[in-house]
């Protein structure tokens, strides 16, 4: 007999997760400091999204973006009845989930459904079988309009070589133990300790799975149950995925991970002079993803590439705004970032100015290249500062129309909604902004004193405290410090007070920025 689910994980829903990269604004940036024309933002655009899980990017999207068309397909009926009651209670009324397979999207009609101009499916790749990837590209192929971007994250080969047999244990292990999903990560948590405590050489001669062993006791069960247990797991070669994408006319053009389009955050430099000699695009990202063990990748197709004129490019990236998100500590070397290669350093006095640009308000690209420091420089590195600033959470694209009401009040709307559902029991972690077109992340308190504030209520400290605990007391859930539950009411009182007024004083003026509060 036929499982619906096709040796996919149903019997745990996904945890409600939030991928910044696959926003319109993001998507856009990207393209645009790659060198091609993204879809116009300003004008009505559609959007879709490939297993969309509990729907909750879908959400932020159709949000921040009321001027979209947004759809949403998951197999899981669970996730679909999700995701539809976010977006009722917010009111959306421009987002579609539906629950249909690869094989339903792929065969439906052309009438069935419209073109778009992004498609974006996070995480489903390389977790489905060989026949499902063809009917994802199938449905690319028919349903992604010229000019369109295509997002796809999956699992590098490179990457997770080392992990194969020890997820086939994890697997073998589940199979034999027949419970839930999400308990088997338990059982199987346990078993590799066991290992690793009976000196099993394998970990000693695979010293990186070490780091992916010990998530199995910090990170969510169910999420794990997702990554290693589904019947098909298959990390792929970026190579192999383009080929397969070329089915669909789409070429990559780059990494939705801004730091990865950079040789200098993705290539040791004494790799760089074999790059260069590389002018393969499979090649060249096969050659980056062994330069840096690369396990995720975040592609980018476009249907169709043709050659950008000069003036146009320059317009485009003129145009690009940035607003700031947060002010990093600036060493005495300069001021760090993340990357593919662990940290690279800005200079100090360069990034700095433009980090104080952007505490003043949104900064263009076509204001920045007249800033003092930055007149004269290469415009290749303002653009990897752009894109450093955005990948490290210090900056972000700004939405076109952001902060016009109609995204403003349905950003606002979903905002109240995820407070009500916080305070119910949910652990939704973040709040949206229209300005940014995105979510950003955000504590409980963060969520609930916003949803206060929306709902009209008494905005004094001491009264938002006081409702704050009796919501945490309505749904069973403790005060926690330093990781531990705190019992005392009066403790309970004053930490709950102290968060409060952390929101309404540093935090107040970076929630009105975003247009999250007025």
């Amino acid at each position: 007999m036929a499982r619906w689910n096709e040796g996919y994980v149903a019997d745990v829903a996904y945890t409600s997760q939030f991928y910044r990269e696959m926003t319109p604004a993001w998507l856009s940036m990207a393209a645009v400091l790659l060198g091609h024309r993204p879809p116009d933002l300003a004008r009505p655009f559609r959007w879709a999204e490939l297993g969309c899980g509990n729907g909750f990017t879908a959400t932020v999207v159709a949000a921040a973006c009321p001027h979209a068309e947004v759809w949403a397909f998951d197999f899981n009926p669970a996730h679909i009845e999700t995701a539809r009651l976010l977006a009722s209670r917010a009111g959306l009324g421009n987002v579609t989930y539906r629950e249909a397979s690869f094989a339903d999207l792929a065969s439906a009609p052309d009438a069935a459904l419209p073109e778009f101009d992004f498609i974006v499916a996070h995480g489903v790749y390389s977790w489905i079988a060989p026949e499902h990837r063809r009917q994802v590209v199938s449905f690319v192929r028919q349903r992604l309009r010229p000019g369109g971007l295509f997002y796809n994250s999956y699992n590098d080969a490179v990457g997770w070589a080392s992990m194969v047999p020890l997820r086939e244990l994890m697997r073998l292990v589940t199979s034999t133990s027949g419970a839930r999903s999400d308990l088997a990560v338990g059982q199987i948590a346990t078993l590799t300790e066991r290992l690793t405590e009976g000196q099993a050489q394998f970990f000693a001669a695979n010293p990186s799975i070490e780091r992916r062993v010990k998530m199995l006791r910090t990170h969510d069960a169910r999420y794990l149950a997702h990554e290693y247990l589904n019947e098909h797991w298959h990390p792929q070669m970026a190579a192999d995925v383009m080929a397969e994408m070329e089915e669909a006319k789409c070429s990559f053009i780059g990494s939705a991970t801004l730091t990865d389009n950079i040789d200098a955050t993705s290539i040791p430099p004494a790799m760089r002079s074999l790059m260069n000699e590389t002018q393969d695009v499979a090649l060249r990202e096969t050659l980056r993803d062994f330069a840096g063990a690369q396990s995720f990748r975040r592609d980018i197709y476009r249907r169709g590439v043709t050659g950008l004129a000069t003036g146009e490019h320059l317009d485009l990236l003129d145009a690009l705004t940035l607003i700031g998100l947060a002010n990093p500590p600036r060493g005495e070397a300069g001021i760090e970032f993340s990357c593919q290669l662990g940290t690279v350093t800005g200079d100090r006095a360069l990034y700095g100015s433009l980090l104080d640009a952007l505490a003043r308000g949104p900064l263009t690209l076509r204001e920045a290249r007249a800033m003092p420091g930055w007149v004269g420089k290469p415009l290749t590195e303002l653009l990897q500062a752009f894109a450093l600033l955005v990948s490290g959470g210090f900056a972000h694209p700004v939405m076109p129309g952001g902060a016009a009401g109609e995204a403003v009040a349905s950003c606002r709307a979903l905002n109240r909604a995820i407070a009500r559902m916080n305070a119910d029991g949910t652990s939704i972690a973040n709040l949206v902004s229209p300005v940014v077109g995105s979510a950003i992340p955000a504590n409980l308190t963060e969520t609930l004193v916003v949803g206060e504030l929306l709902e009209g209520r008494d905005a004094r400290p001491e009264q938002l405290a006081d409702n704050l605990v009796a919501i945490l007391a309505r749904t069973g859930r403790k005060v926690q410090k330093d990781g531990a539950a705190v019992t005392d009411p009066g403790e309970v009182h004053r930490l709950t007070a102290e968060r409060v007024n952390a929101t309404l004083g540093t935090g107040a003026e970076f929630l009105r920025a975003l247009a999250i509060v007025d």
